[in-house]
């Protein structure tokens, strides 16, 4: 089982499935809403973001107890297993909290800095996509999932940062002005599923963490596309720069936000 990428799948399906009902009850009236800080920013989180990482936690302790488990919203549990649990009990906070169907449950298991198994569900439209490494990208467990044939950022549909942060980033401007359009869901985690698909070709963020994309770059990657920092360097649990795209386009939208 230590090395057992199905049977860790099934595990992490299986911990999702008991914290989904938390997820669809308290969709767009959650409690205990307050703001907590995070470096000069502030982010909501909600009794259900708490509920659900504790679910969660739970199960993967019982049936992983030797692996470290790291989430948004507890400190982290670390072990002496190179295996590392990265959770985002909703993905999309503040669409959840307003009732905007653009929020999810997001898993990844990494070992040291590789991922190794990702699952992010939609428990609103019932929608899983999943990824083990080196086996393909999935919606659903049956669709496989494949990147976009776009060549070229001029041509690219895809996420540029946030609305706040865009004004003052040349970066993200330079990013913004190449691209044929633009698209935000408020969720990282469903943006790369939706590049992995090929709905969205890119998408850049100025300020991420680990849990943020510990799955969703996974399910990219075995689905074709690409994701590193900024400076086209392998993402790393540290990094706080995010690159992802279908990887036809990944070199001129490094050197675009290098400018």
């Amino acid at each position: 089982m230590r090395d057992n990428p199905q049977k860790f799948l099934e595990v992490a399906l299986q911990a999702v499935k008991k914290a989904e009902p938390i997820f669809r009850k308290s969709f767009g009236k959650p409690s205990g809403v307050v703001e907590k800080q995070q470096g000069i920013y502030k982010s909501p989180v909600t009794d259900a973001d708490k509920a659900i990482e504790t679910v969660i936690t739970s199960v993967l302790a019982k049936e992983f107890p030797a692996h470290s488990i790291s989430g948004e919203e507890f400190p982290a549990q670390k072990k002496q297993s190179p295996y590392t649990w990265y959770i985002d009990p909703i993905d999309g906070t503040i669409s959840y909290i307003r009732g905007l169907p653009c929020a999810s449950i997001s898993l990844g298991l990494w070992k040291e800095e590789t991922p190794m198994v990702a699952l992010i569900v939609d428990p609103l439209g019932r929608t899983a996509y999943s990824a083990i490494r080196g086996k393909g990208a999935f919606k659903n467990g049956k669709e496989r999932l494949s990147v976009s044939s776009v060549a070229r950022v001029s041509d690219g549909l895809g996420s540029v940062g946030r609305m706040k942060i865009l004004a003052d980033d040349l970066a993200l401007q330079r990013v913004a002005r190449m691209a044929y359009r633009g698209r935000a869901y408020g969720g990282g985690a469903f943006e790369l599923c939706y590049i992995a698909e090929g709905k969205l070709d890119f998408s850049v963020s100025e300020r991420i963490k680990v849990y943020d994309v510990a799955a969703g770059m996974l399910i990219l990657a075995e689905a074709g596309g690409t994701a590193t920092d900024w400076e086209g360097k392998p993402f790393v649990s540290t990094a706080t720069q995010f690159a992802a795209s279908n990887g036809k386009i990944h070199e001129e939208l490094l050197e675009t936000l290098r400018g």
